[in-house]
């Protein structure tokens, strides 16, 4: 089954960048929100880093799909478009 991986570390040094300190875990709730209203075959899954925290929120589709950097809950709708090309490949 196709998959968006987001980050959702949240690191305890605020002199640390951290997914979870940005807002992930509300644009994960978000997608998985969306998913499900939509009906679409894709899980929502978070991961505890993706390697670039600098550049956080991440995330991931898999498998082999794009990777989006500096997420917010405005970009939604651009991710759920992405999503479902993503499910048709």
């Amino acid at each position: 089954m196709k998959c968006i991986l987001i980050c959702t570390h949240h690191r305890g040094n605020p002199n640390q960048p951290s997914c979870g300190a940005r807002g992930a875990n509300a644009i994960k709730q978000t997608l998985l929100e969306v998913v499900a209203k939509d009906g679409l075959p894709l899980k929502v899954e978070e991961i505890q880093c993706l390697g670039e925290c600098e550049l956080g929120p991440n995330l991931r589709f898999i498998p082999g799909g794009p990777v989006f950097h500096h997420v917010d809950l405005q970009q939604v709708p651009t991710i759920m478009s992405t999503a479902k090309a993503f499910l048709n490949t």
